[in-house]
C-alpha cells in the first residue's frame, strides 16, 4: 500500500467510527413515516431505503468495533451485501430473530434495496415499513448494547 493510501485509510478510520451516521439515518426514516401523505407516488420507497441503509450501518458499526476497516467494509467481501454482513456479525455474537432474518434475506437475495432507490413498477414482495422499523429497533438495541460494552459512546 502506498503511503498516501495508508494515510487516506487512517483518515477514513478516524471519521468512520462505530456509531457514525446511524442515528440520523434511522431518525430520517422515522420522520418520513410520521409526516403522512406527501402527494408523491411511491412515498414509501425513500423510507424503505433509509431503513435499509440504517440496517447496513448498524451491521458495519458492529464490525468496525471488531477491527474491520472502512476499506474492508467497502470491499467486495462485504460492500452492501446484507447476507455477508449478518453472517459475520452473527459469528461475532449478535443473534437475530426469524423476522429480522427474513428482512435481511429479502435485502440480500432480491433487488429490494435498488428498487427502493430507483422506482421500478410491477409486483414485488416488500418488507413492511413496520417490519423494517422493528428490525432497526432490534439492531439498535443489540448492537448498541454491544458497542456500549465495548467502550463505544452510544446514545441510550
Amino acid at each position: 500500500m502506498r503511503d498516501e493510501d495508508e494515510e487516506d485509510e487512517k483518515e477514513r478510520s478516524k471519521r468512520w467510527d462505530s456509531i457514525t451516521k446511524l442515528n440520523h439515518t434511522e431518525a430520517a426514516a422515522e420522520v418520513l413515516m410520521k409526516t403522512g401523505k406527501t402527494g408523491a407516488t411511491h412515498p414509501e420507497h425513500p423510507i424503505r431505503f433509509l431503513y435499509y441503509h440504517a440496517i447496513e450501518l448498524y451491521l458495519k458499526a458492529f464490525l468496525r468495533m471488531h477491527g474491520y476497516t472502512p476499506r474492508e467494509l467497502a470491499s467486495r467481501k462485504f460492500g452492501h451485501n446484507t447476507l455477508r454482513l449478518t453472517k459475520k456479525v452473527g459469528k461475532l455474537g449478535i443473534q437475530f430473530d426469524d423476522e429480522d432474518m427474513e428482512i435481511f434475506k429479502i435485502m440480500g437475495k432480491t433487488d429490494a434495496v435498488i428498487r427502493s432507490r430507483y422506482i421500478k413498477t410491477g409486483a414485488f414482495r416488500w418488507p413492511t415499513l413496520e417490519g423494517l422499523s422493528r428490525a432497526c429497533e432490534s439492531l439498535r438495541v443489540s448492537i448498541g448494547e454491544a458497542l456500549h460494552r465495548g467502550g463505544v459512546m452510544v446514545r441510550q
